[in-house]
């Protein structure tokens, strides 16, 4: 007997297909199976159920669609990378947050210049159209793949300094989150599908779903900065954890 059949043993608790989704989804939830490890394939788990294929399937399909694991066409089932646990509402470092996830982290820094604000730029920093900001484009990869395309601009009208830093080293929101205290923060989440440019920085097919974060942090009434992070739907998800008022 391999060594996920010892393992996988039904508990008797409820319907066959939630018994078997509870106890796959132990194995990834304790770590047992990494990302990345491949999930036995439906013919072989109904086998060691002793059950029907489709049972299987609607467990595995309910595995899917909560984000456990990934179907590959042909390939089978693997077990997907976990939740990224930079909540929605708090301001992390990604070079804290991926390596959480069990992945290699990596930084790039593909631009790092003073620019004259774009209008909309301005609008939302809310200083004069034209006046100058440090933009920063960067991406944050994990274990090889882009996370996240970070878009950054901060308002030297608050912090100057920025325009003499070495960006091509440390990234912005972890200088930002070491330097600038903030008062507020303010986010906005949508989703996207990716252009031709934003699918080459993150190395996915055009088209490809992406979320969304566009983040400003305040000191008072000024903006200190602003971001737009954009991240391919499947390699990363945001998570918050939170209790009612």
């Amino acid at each position: 007997m391999n060594d996920w059949q010892a393992e996988l043993q039904l508990d008797g608790q409820g319907a066959v297909y939630e018994q078997i989704k509870r106890v796959l989804g132990n194995q990834i939830t304790s770590g047992a199976w990494p990302a990345g490890e491949r999930v036995p394939g439906e013919e072989e788990l109904a086998r060691h159920f002793g059950t029907a294929r489709m049972t299987v399937h609607r467990a595995l399909r309910e595995l899917t669609d909560s984000g456990h694991i990934i179907r590959r066409r042909r390939a089978g089932s693997f077990v997907a990378a976990p939740p990224a646990p930079s909540a929605v509402l708090e301001i992390a470092d990604m070079a804290r947050v991926i390596p959480q996830r069990g992945q290699r982290y990596r930084y790039e820094c593909l631009s790092n210049d003073t620019v004259s604000a774009p209008d909309d730029i301005a609008l939302r920093l809310g200083i004069q159209e034209g006046a100058d900001v440090q933009y920063v484009l960067c991406r944050h990869l994990g274990d090889g793949d882009a996370v996240e395309l970070e878009e950054r601009w901060i308002n030297l009208q608050v912090l100057p300094e920025a325009a003499a830093q070495n960006f091509r080293t440390l990234s912005p929101g972890a200088w930002l989150l070491s330097v600038a205290g903030w008062t507020e923060a303010e986010h906005v989440i949508s989703a996207e599908n990716a252009d031709e440019v934003t699918a080459e920085q993150l190395d996915i097919e055009a088209g490809t779903a992406c979320l969304i974060l566009e983040r400003r942090t305040f000191q008072d009434d000024a903006v200190v900065t602003f971001a737009r992070l954009t991240h391919p739907g499947n390699r990363h998800r945001f998570t918050e954890r939170f209790k009612p008022r």
